[in-house]
């Protein structure tokens, strides 16, 4: 068997408390900037329908499905995360 070749652990690797707390932290911090970012975009898709201003709708139209998306994958990749 080579050197750096070693048989894969049954036991599961488990995270100490502050490791725990660090993950706890980035995910609320992303937390905030998308939902931040959610708000912002459905407020400029608000504020252009009101304002009848077509030529800047399109980009808040854009800006808020990028922000789903965004939302969309943190979700995912909290999931992934436990």
């Amino acid at each position: 068997m080579a050197r750096g070749a070693d048989l894969p652990r049954d036991e599961a690797r488990r995270d100490g408390p502050v490791r725990r707390a660090f993950r706890v932290a980035v995910l609320g911090v992303t937390l905030l900037f998308v939902v931040a970012a959610l708000a912002i975009s459905c407020a400029l898709v608000v504020y252009t329908a009101y304002s009848h201003d077509l030529q800047n709708g399109v980009f808040a139209l854009l800006l808020a499905v990028l922000s789903a998306q965004i939302a969309i994958n943190w979700f995912l990749w909290k999931d992934e995360e436990e």
